[in-house]
């Protein structure tokens, strides 16, 4: 069922799935956690191929929402050529499982301890690792509709109709659309139209007013004006 939603309840929708989102990336980045004695080695390797299928799955899913306005980088977020912070963890006295502080992304550390602890090609390791993916999009989505909120309401345009405002994927699919259709295209053209009206109104009310043209005739006294009613001079 499509209702019309007002920019200011999107707004309420978009604040309400950004907690969902923040709490969602919290219950990610505490689960799978490793046991001590866990082989260093093995966790670096590990880490290196859940940082490749990580990024691989993320981007399939990026792909999905590719005429978004803006998304996410997730490369610069997650991939790093450096292996150095690696490399001194590997030679450190820490003994516990590293996270972003010592090296690499927090989210492919979540999935790194997923595939040691239960297998790279299992049905778990899979669904987390789309899981993953899928908050990845959903942020996409989410800095989208703050995007498409602002031009919206700065084109004065006050509600857009909407099938579930609280599905972030379907909701910037739907205003993707409303923006490349005839429709919004005429409103738009309609806007322009008017303000170039009201500008030339304005131009006009304070242009200053034409000079007055001087007569074509002059105006000079006559001496030798003839009053036909004044009376005769007398003769003497």
């Amino acid at each position: 069922m499509i209702n019309t939603t007002s920019i200011d309840e999107l707004r309420v929708h978009l604040e309400r799935a950004k907690e969902k989102l923040s709490l969602e990336k919290q219950k990610i980045l505490k689960l799978y956690l490793l046991n001590d004695g866990f082989s260093r080695e093995e966790y670096a390797f590990s880490y290196v191929r859940a940082e490749r299928t990580g990024m691989r799955v993320i981007n399939r899913r990026l792909a999905e929402i590719a005429w978004l306005p803006m998304q996410l980088d997730p490369r610069s977020e997650i991939m790093s050529d450096d292996r150095n912070s690696m490399k001194r963890w590997l030679t450190s006295a820490l003994s516990r499982a590293p996270d972003s502080d010592e090296f690499g992304n927090d989210f492919m550390h979540a999935l790194t301890r997923c595939g040691i602890l239960h297998g790279w090609n299992e049905p778990e390791f899979i669904k987390f690792a789309a899981r993953i993916a899928n908050l990845f999009r959903d942020l996409s989505c989410l800095i989208g509709l703050i995007y498409y909120c602002t031009w919206l309401n700065e084109n004065g345009i006050e509600g857009v109709q909407l099938s579930n405002p609280e599905d972030l994927t379907r909701t910037a699919e739907e205003i993707a659309m409303l923006l490349q259709s005839p429709e919004i295209y005429r409103y738009l053209r309609a806007q322009e139209q008017d303000d170039e009206s009201k500008t030339k109104s304005k131009k006009k009310a304070l242009a200053k007013p034409a000079k007055k043209s001087r007569p074509a005739l002059r105006v000079i006294e006559n001496h030798n004006y003839f009053d036909p009613f004044m009376p005769d001079p007398v003769t003497v």
